[in-house]
């Protein structure tokens, strides 16, 4: 019985002890608050009647505007918790005092010194209330428990009306009913204290925050329009309900004839009854409406329950329909609208929020008070010797509409305020971590300064960084430090000196240069006569014949740039000659003169695509790369196969890339053909869709939307990742959202059918490589959702979302549970909220995925033999690793069918359990390698 009640009532574990001291704690506020209104009210209306009520809620903004300043002091010495405890104790002591004078020193004007006093505590008590609970629970525990510690309310609600229906003859008159108030306010502060028992760690981080002065968080308010309608409507709320309780008092006061005793009984028994009603309706109503219409409905239902009501008195005024009115006010505004309008404040951080929220609701209530009081004194029987309109019940309850449509639009606005100001905290989440993560090198406009003090520092990695920052900044290679450099210790430091002075035709440098044609360095000699050569058209056999003493591949460099050079000793024949005989040479010690080859042959004329290709294809990185710059400054967009075909290659990835992306949209054609063309080696084709997002051209992104439906997830998943880069970098791009919507809903079946596996194989440890490759494979599955909602919606905001629930922070991870919740259609928000709500347990997704997959996965073999059937190459390898190292016999033919797959991790792993199977001792190793392949970094990230 007990599980079910907390099921039904939506409470977490660890939840429970919060859940019951805020509800107690709203309770004895509300139960105070509303055993103190009767009192009040019977008092007052004996003494003055009805119409003398202006000028009260006149007197209320008035004194709290004396006593806000003094608890803004207090607050900051002692706390917001201390606060609250020693404010509480300050009330009830006020209680007590009131009580004397009534009793032995009554005079003039008591009654409304008392009926002000209730006033303000009915603004500061609930304020404080409320501000300490939404430190205690984030945006999604306050959906679910809001209407739960709002049912405190409504029980206070009914507590309160019983002892003043009931204890008013027994003690003898509505004044002693005031040492029972003074005894509610003592046990609010009691819960308050027990509170901070719970939660210490939270009071600290409370101390911690600066509050800031009034003024700084009024302009905070003016500056942000969600906030500026939170304080309008708070505005309009007050002005309403003040002149909706004024009517219940006007019409009471005529039935009861102003007799004390029988109006704090009748208000009483009305707040039983209101009390009752509400607790219902927190119950039964909040909590669900909350959680499944969300601010929508529940904002707007107070204001136009109360425009109904205030319709009716207009129509039939009487007794009957203020009551109505009345009890629509007191049933719903501390049920479903005060919970509603607590969640309003909780996208704000903490810092913000607590100051905010005591502004609007202290400022924004007095201010609302102020006007209202001002505005009933006119329109009824006006102030001291002034003659108002002479407005009873239609009139009042005629102006009551009007504002009661302001709220109704204001509050229709802040449904979609509130979804914004969660985007902008995810957002800004996002933002925060990427600022922390990021590690980048800004050149700003001293950045010639810059490099000029790392040339002067010589270190060899400082200079070869500044050398780097010149090649960019092609205007500033020439700088007077280089001239210096030329005779630094480090080799490479000359040779990249040397080389940049060729690269910007620098002939000043001439007699600096040629003395290191008999450098120690043998690159540096050979950049040497390039320099020679090239920039300045010495003849290099005359400078080979002085030195003697130069590497082969010296010679020709120098040769076939001598004879490339335009002129009268031109002879491109003999130059195409040698460079081939360069490209072509083997064995060990002829890297040097391929590496050559590859610089040499982007300044020759055209006619060299047949060597370029043959370089293209060489073993060493670093002759690729060269020869990737000669076809990106060439323009040879047709070897940019060639080029795509190394992108397998870890070490060759970044450049290819990049001279992929020189070469630009003449290259796109190539692109779609090697990504659709299965004998590709997967590893390149998997890099394919990062150098088409970096190209970014229409056929770029045509090619991407083609291969949405690729077979190998990590492929599916770069080709998603590039369409979210390019869907940044053109918001305006078109798709076909069918195909996309698809191909989503397809990714979260997958997703809920992992979970199936995963429950399959619920007997083996967390650590074991099948469970824990799964569990990461389904990290990806939930990113390539996300990238995929991220096409059909705003696509900056559901990468924060995703962000924002990927965060150690709880407030983080809620809100952008709560923003999904509200931009999600409904069909989706049911299929996606499951999968990322922390709160949710595996075991309640796994029965899920049986509700919506079906065919339940029901022991390990078939987990693992789904596994085995994935499209996923990584899932393929950790289950063939599973069925070698769990001795799954059962599973031997299934592993077959995939030794010869085109992921080698699959393969590898596939031949390794096959051995494992067949001879145990001689597998172990190659199951241990396997093992360990899989454990290695995957290189499916966030693109």
């Amino acid at each position: 019985m007990l599980p079910k009640l907390k099921k039904w009532l939506d409470v977490r574990p660890g939840e429970g002890p919060i859940v019951l001291l805020s509800s107690l704690y709203v309770a004895f506020v509300v139960a105070s608050f509303l055993l103190a209104k009767p009192i009040r009210n019977a008092l007052f209306l004996k003494e003055y009647g009805a119409y003398r009520l202006a000028y009260v809620y006149v007197g209320v903004p008035i004194a709290l505007s004396l006593f806000i300043p003094l608890y803004n002091v207090f607050a900051g010495r002692l706390g917001p918790r201390r606060v609250v405890v020693a404010s509480l104790l300050f009330f009830a002591a006020n209680v007590v005092a009131f009580w004397y004078a009534f009793r032995f020193v009554p005079f003039t004007g008591l009654p409304a010194v008392f009926y002000i006093w209730v006033g303000c505590f009915s603004i500061i008590a609930p304020v404080q209330a409320w501000a300490l609970i939404g430190t205690l629970v984030d945006t999604r525990q306050a959906k679910r428990l809001f209407g739960l510690i709002g049912s405190g309310a409504s029980a206070g609600a009914i507590a309160g009306g019983v002892l003043a229906s009931t204890l008013v003859e027994p003690l003898g008159g509505s004044a002693n009913l005031l040492l029972v108030l003074a005894a509610l306010i003592t046990l609010a502060a009691v819960t308050v204290y027990a509170i901070r028992k719970i939660t210490p760690g939270l009071g600290a981080t409370l101390r911690s925050q600066r509050r800031p002065p009034l003024t700084e968080t009024v302009q905070r308010i003016a500056a942000s329009r969600y906030l500026r309608l939170i304080a309008a409507m708070v505005f309009l709320v007050a002005i309403v309900t003040q002149w909706v309780g004024f009517q219940l008092s006007l019409v009471a006061a005529q039935r009861f004839a102003g007799d004390a005793d029988k109006l704090t009984e009748f208000f009483g028994r009305f707040n039983v009854l209101l009390g009752i009603v509400a607790l219902v309706t927190q119950l039964l109503v909040t909590g669900p409406a909350l959680r499944r219409y969300g601010l929508a409905l529940t904002l707007l239902l107070l204001p136009i329950s109360l425009g109904a009501g205030s319709l009716l008195v207009l129509l039939v005024p009487g007794f009957w329909a203020v009551l109505l009115l009345n009890s629509f006010d007191q049933s719903l505004r501390f049920s479903v609208d005060k919970a509603s309008y607590e969640l309003l404040y909780l996208p704000l951080p903490t810092a913000v929020r607590t100051p905010v929220k005591g502004a609007i609701d202290v400022l924004g209530n007095r201010l609302a008070d102020a006007i209202g009081g001002i505005l009933l004194g006119i329109v009824t029987q006006g102030f001291l010797m002034g003659k108002g309109l002479g407005f009873e019940l239609e009139g009042t309850a005629a102006i009551s509409l009007v504002f009661i449509a302001a709220w109704i639009a204001v509050a229709s606005q802040l449904r979609r305020g509130y979804v914004e100001a969660i985007r902008e905290s995810i957002q800004k989440h996002r933002i925060d971590t990427a600022q922390a993560t990021m590690a980048a090198t800004i050149l700003d406009r001293s950045a010639r300064k810059i490099v000029t003090t790392r040339l002067e520092t010589g270190e060899p990695d400082e200079l070869l960084y500044a050398l780097d920052l010149l090649e960019v900044d092609k205007t500033a290679a020439a700088h007077p430090a280089l001239y210096g450099l030329l005779g630094h210790p480090s080799p490479e430091v000359r040779r990249r000196v040397v080389a940049l002075l060729n690269t910007v035709g620098d002939r000043t440098a001439a007699s600096l240069v040629e003395p290191l044609l008999g450098d120690r360095d043998l690159a540096v000699r050979t950049e040497a006569l390039l320099y020679l050569s090239e920039t300045l058209g010495i003849d290099p056999l005359e400078k080979i014949r002085e030195l003697g003493d130069v590497a082969g591949f010296s010679i020709q460099a120098g040769m076939v740039a001598f004879l490339a050079r335009p002129g009268a000793a031109q002879n491109l024949d003999a130059a195409r000659a040698i460079l081939s005989g360069m490209v072509r040479e083997t064995g060990p010690g002829t890297t040097r003169g391929r590496l050559e080859a590859a610089r040499l042959i982007e300044r020759l004329p055209d006619g060299l695509e047949e060597e370029l290709a043959v370089l293209l294809r060489d073993e060493d990185a670093e002759v690729a790369k060269q020869a990737f710059h000669a076809v990106a400054r060439l323009r040879k967009p047709e070897l940019g196969g060639a080029v795509a075909a190394r992108l397998g290659e870890r070490e060759l990835q970044d450049e290819a890339i990049k001279i992929l992306r020189e070469l630009g949209d003449p290259v796109v054609p190539i692109l779609r053909e090697q990504l659709r063309d299965e004998t590709v080696p997967i590893e390149a084709r998997r890099e394919i869709p990062r150098a088409l997002a970096q190209i970014g051209t229409a056929s770029a992104q045509e090619v991407l939307l083609e291969c949405l439906l690729q077979g190998d997830s990590a492929l599916r998943h770069r080709v998603i990742a590039s369409l979210n880069q390019l869907r940044d970098l053109h918001p305006d791009m078109t798709f076909d959202p069918e195909a996309v919507e698809m191909l989503l809903l397809a990714e979260i079946m997958g997703h809920y059918r992992s979970y199936q596996v995963l429950g399959a194989l619920g007997d083996l440890p967390a650590d074991q490589p099948v469970v824990a490759g799964l569990r990461r494979s389904m990290e990806k599955e939930i990113e390539r959702i996300f990238r995929l909602l991220g096409l059909l919606a705003r696509q900056g905001d559901l990468h924060s979302a995703y962000v924002g629930l990927r965060s150690t922070d709880t407030a983080v991870r809620a809100n952008a549970l709560e923003f999904l919740e509200n931009v999600l259609r409904p069909q989706l928000r049911s299929l996606v909220l499951p999968l990322v709500d922390g709160l949710v347990s595996d075991a309640e997704r796994i029965a899920l995925a049986n509700r919506l997959v079906g065919a339940p996965v029901e022991s390990l073999e078939q987990a693992i033999a789904t596994l085995l059937g994935s499209e996923d190459s990584w899932l393929k390898s950790c289950a063939a690793y599973a069925v070698g190292d769990l001795q799954l016999e059962g599973l031997h033919a299934d592993l077959d069918r995939w030794g010869n797959h085109a992921d080698p991790l699959v393969r590898e792993t596939v031949r390794a359990a096959q051995r494992k199977l067949g001879a145990r001792p001689p597998g172990e190793m190659e199951i241990a390698d396997a093992a360990e392949a899989m454990t290695a970094p995957d290189d499916i990230g966030v693109g």
